[in-house]
């Protein structure tokens, strides 16, 4: 009977030890593997991001600017083909992430919005075939976005160019930049070098305006039907703020000027005098319309993780702060993608458009383009009067005044060139737009860091200005 007994109770073990076994069977079997995959320890993680073939992709006239090429061991390499492009497409690494056109894109690059019905996954699983991502198609011009970084050289700052009214990116250029082909090898330099390389000065700077902001408050004196040909004594005069001197860029002939001579030759005193008539609830009144406390943003284009807020650039204007404002040197800050917006809403009948990059995707396998939705939203920022009536006069800036430097025929440009003062620092500004032909309209903002020469940030506007035209007549 004990050896009964004792049998009995090894069988029960058995049992107990077998249903253990069978339980932990069932759960690795179809709960665990997703608790394995998930973990961030996985090598096989790892190893199936590697094995990804991320799309190519491709400027607006359909030249390969990105590609994955497979090497040795079947290893898959990003390989980015032109230098200037690297501050709008950005980098994809296995080690350090994505960002820019990679980020804005990388659903798509990867593969993961690729239709595919079940019994073609379940093939791809079982022959571990590798994942295969869509190539996209952006608005970036590379001839324009290589013709901007050669005319800021080694300038530090930011250019963004926008067709109008259509609101594509044809050019997004920030300086310093980076190789992304490198990336891997000098990240932990890149992260220390000076200028922030990684830093998308275009979406996310916020610079001082400084005098940038007469073309908002002329537009508030024309809805206010303020009288512009009103002529002021000693307009020529210098304006201290926030311990800073601004003077007129282009120095006048008659200390008598009106609003608009003021507006061309950049000279600050009569619009000092033209803020105090309107008063702090006017001219908050017509920041207020250009949105001048929120920095806008790229449509699908991801500069900053999701849970990054909003960033804005909230100001309180008051009698006590409304000169220093006004002047772009109190608590307002701007991004270049939000004055180009302002460029291209007076080019555009007072209406801005919205910006994209995306223009289609397709399988790599295909040569037809899946494009993207085109009826996108405009922002009013003026009446139509009142952007004819700032065309006009940025024209005449560039033409005759202090934005002169622009100019060259027979291109139509307006523009307005700035000055902002930034710590020690100081910022040149060229704001404006040109008519490339009776169809073809693009506006430009271009800010340059550590100088006080407008005359440059204006030459540079022209140089892209010409590349745009160029690749315009050529067809592209």
């Amino acid at each position: 009977m004990q050896f009964a007994r004792e049998i009995n109770r090894l069988i029960v073990g058995i049992l107990v030890l077998f249903f253990a076994v069978a339980l932990g069977s069932a759960y690795w079997a179809i709960f665990g593997p997703d608790t394995i995959l998930k973990r961030q320890d996985n090598p096989r993680l790892v190893e199936v991001e590697a094995a990804i073939r991320r799309g190519s992709i491709y400027d607006r006239n359909e030249t390969l600017l990105v590609q994955s090429t497979i090497g040795d061991s079947n290893r898959i390499t990003r390989q980015y083909l032109y230098p200037s492009m690297s501050s709008a497409i950005g980098y994809a690494s296995l080690r350090y992430g994505v960002s820019g056109a990679e980020s804005a894109f990388n659903t798509i690059l990867r593969g993961d919005t690729r239709p595919t019905d079940l019994a073609s996954q379940l093939v791809g699983n079982l022959l571990h075939r590798p994942q295969v991502g869509l190539d996209v198609r952006l608005s970036f011009d590379l001839q324009i976005q290589s013709e901007a970084v050669r005319a800021m050289g080694d300038h530090r700052g930011a250019v963004v160019l926008l067709e109008v009214p259509s609101g594509a990116v044809l050019s997004m250029v920030s300086l310093p930049t980076y190789d992304p082909n490198t990336l891997d090898q000098n990240w932990v330099e890149l992260t220390q070098a000076p200028g922030n390389p990684f830093f998308n000065r275009v979406l996310l700077g916020t610079y001082q305006p400084g005098t940038t902001l007469q073309t908002p408050l002329m537009a508030a004196a024309i809805l206010a039907k303020y009288p512009l040909a009103t002529t002021y004594e000693d307009a020529a005069g210098a304006v201290e703020v926030a311990d800073v001197r601004f003077e007129c860029l282009q120095q006048p002939t008659t200390t008598s000027l009106s609003l608009v001579d003021a507006y061309i030759l950049g000279c600050p005193e009569p619009f000092v005098q033209l803020v105090q008539d309107l008063g702090v609830n006017t001219t908050k009144t017509a920041f207020d319309t250009f949105q001048l406390d929120e920095l806008p943003t790229l449509a699908s284009y991801v500069t900053v993780p999701a849970s990054t807020d909003t960033i804005t650039s909230q100001f309180e204007l008051n009698s006590q702060n409304l000169i220093e404002n006004t002047l772009g040197q109190g608590e307002i800050s701007v991004s270049p993608l939000e004055m180009v917006l302002l460029a291209a809403a007076i080019q555009n009948d007072g209406n801005a458009p919205t910006p994209y990059v995306l223009l289609g995707y397709r399988d790599p396998e295909l040569t037809s383009w899946q494009t993207e939705p085109s009826n996108r939203v405009t922002l009013p920022m003026m009446t139509s009067d009142t952007a004819h009536e700032l065309h006009r006069i940025m024209r005449r800036a560039v033409l005759e005044g202090a934005a002169q430097a622009a100019n060259i025929e027979p291109i139509e440009i307006g523009g307005q060139v700035a000055l902002a003062y930034a710590g020690e620092s100081s910022q040149a500004w060229f704001i404006g737009f040109a008519s490339l032909s009776s169809q073809s309209k693009v506006a430009i903002a271009v800010v340059i860091e550590d100088t006080s020469n407008t005359d440059e940030a204006a030459r540079i506007a022209r140089q892209i200005f010409i590349a745009a035209q160029q690749e315009y007549a050529s067809g592209n």
